[in-house]
């Protein structure tokens, strides 16, 4: 039946509407603030979620990697099971939020202790600290484990320090990726999520620490980390309240290691953390994984670890090990500083 001319053009009509809306694209979700985004890094996951997470570190001319399983439900429990090259379960962590445990599966040893309790005071220290050593920006991210995703770029004021970038769930805003990295260096960690569950039901007993046999209790954490002033004994050389590159006392621990005491403290820039040792010794360090110095003149051998860069030396009778992970100029003024 042949159409009347009105409905052929109403119908024609519908037709040119419906290619123009498909041609408009949805309105862009607005990039949130670079602030609000560090906000959210810095906060528990508020959401229960599991997923699959791949941590690669690169460092010198090695690579390690390593696959995990892991199960978040909120407040404060945590389940991580670190897989095998075939798959299988190496060990598995556990928080409760009061006690964690690590069991080795093969030996069926488990380790538990107390759980790192939740510092407000750091946090805000944390954030601070970030605010001042680096420029923050926000962006739109590239989707990862198939979620789109915001990209927040941290950039260091002071050169030889890593960047960080991150890559937060629109919806969750969990960390979804992140890399760490000194630029035109051969030093980079990332841990990504190559599957993202969140929002699913998670039964309570993965996050049981329990007490199997073999266990071993480790000693309750002190309750608190010494201050500088408790830590300077009379007659030593005192550590100072910072160090260059915007790195600022956090915490010390003087504990034995035979019949020797140790002095271990740690400094921070918000992001990056150096640790430094005295010691009436030096201290064993790997044959192994010497970086050359070049151009920068360093008291002693340098070396890569996972840890960061390691390096040795002696200033009268004490012996220092500075370890962290950044550039070997910025590390060469650090040890400037406190020969």
């Amino acid at each position: 039946m042949r159409l009347p001319r009105t409905a052929t053009i109403s119908r024609l009509a519908l037709a040119v509407l419906a290619l123009l809306f498909a041609r408009v694209p949805a309105r862009a979700q607005a990039v949130p603030d670079a602030a609000s985004l560090l906000d959210s890094v810095l906060q528990a996951p508020a959401v229960p979620y599991r997923g699959r997470l791949i941590v690669t570190q690169w460092y010198g001319k090695r690579t390690h990697a390593e696959e995990m399983s892991v199960f978040v439900l909120p407040p404060g429990r945590v389940r991580r099971e670190f897989l095998s090259p075939d798959g299988s379960v190496a060990r598995v962590a556990v928080s409760d939020g009061e006690n964690e445990s690590v069991r080795f599966v093969r030996s069926g040893r488990t380790f538990v202790a107390d759980a790192a309790a939740a510092d407000e005071d750091a946090a805000g220290s944390e954030r601070a600290a970030l605010l001042s050593n680096y420029d923050m920006i926000a962006s739109t991210g590239e989707k990862v484990a198939g979620r789109s995703t915001w990209r927040l770029t941290l950039r260091p004021k002071t050169r030889g320090k890593p960047w960080q970038t991150l890559w937060l769930d629109r919806d969750t805003r969990v960390v979804l990726r992140s890399r760490r990295f000194l630029p035109h260096r051969r030093f980079a960690s990332q841990e990504q999520f190559v599957s993202f569950e969140p929002r699913v039901k998670l039964a309570e007993s993965l996050f049981v620490v329990e007490a199997a046999s073999g266990t071993t209790r480790a000693p309750a954490r002190a309750p608190r980390a010494l201050t500088l002033a408790q830590v300077n004994a009379p007659g030593r050389p005192p550590l100072p309240p910072a160090l260059p590159g915007g790195f600022i006392f956090q915490n010390a621990e003087v504990f034995p290691v035979g019949r020797r005491r140790v002095r271990h403290a740690t400094y921070s820039d918000g992001l990056t953390v150096l640790s430094l040792f005295q010691t009436d010794r030096p201290v064993r360090l790997p044959k192994d994984g010497i970086i050359p110095s070049g151009a920068t003149s360093l008291p002693g051998p340098l070396r890569a670890s996972r840890a960061g860069k390691l390096i040795q030396w002696r200033a009268g009778p004490i012996h220092y090990t500075l370890m962290g992970d950044v550039s070997r100029e910025l590390l060469g003024d650090i040890v400037k500083s406190l020969r």
